[in-house]
């Protein structure tokens, strides 16, 4: 059965209601941090971490991309093969990966004290989010970065949608 654009945008709503909300200033002070790394970057254009990386690097965020395989980007910058690689700097992290990880992520970065930690919706779990909130960091737990770093399109809609129905960060 064919979801209608209707579900998803009700499906999108509903989750969002029930995700924990995070606070403006802990958005934004997550968006304003000089270095920023990224669990979960893909070479591969048509993957969601390479999407976030370029829009973000668009935007004009210095980002640290983290991946296992390591290497260069196709721009050629360096990526990390762990979040333990990355240069002292780097206090904030996006985490992008698939659910059955992205607990190890988060504790090596936990391990490396990192002061702010985004995970991203669909990436974690409601034991990792009551985790983190407990914790003295700052952490934003089950939120599209998209949505909150200047968006544009989709997100963009998503976000007056949001807007209009009072559910955006305060």
């Amino acid at each position: 059965m064919q979801k209608s654009f209707c579900m998803v945008i009700f499906h999108i709503f509903a989750k969002t209601i029930v995700m924990a909300l995070s606070p403006k200033t802990s958005i934004d002070n997550f968006l304003n941090q000089p270095h920023i790394a990224l669990a979960g970057y893909s070479t591969n254009s048509k993957k969601f971490g390479h999407t976030v990386y370029k829009t973000l690097q668009e935007k004009g965020y210095q980002l640290y991309p983290v991946n296992p395989k390591g290497g260069s980007t196709p721009e050629g910058d360096t990526i990390y093969p762990s979040i333990a690689a990355l240069p002292t700097q780097v206090k904030a992290l996006i985490v992008l990966t698939q659910p059955s990880v992205t607990e190890q992520v988060v504790d090596t970065a936990l391990g490396r004290e990192m002061e702010h930690i985004w995970i991203q919706q669909m990436s974690g779990s409601k034991e990792l989010y009551s985790k983190l909130q407990e914790l003295d960091i700052n952490a934003i737990c089950g939120r599209c970065i998209l949505l909150h770093a200047r968006p544009e399109g989709i997100h963009k809609l998503h976000r007056t949608i949001l807007g209009l129905f009072g559910r955006l960060p305060r």
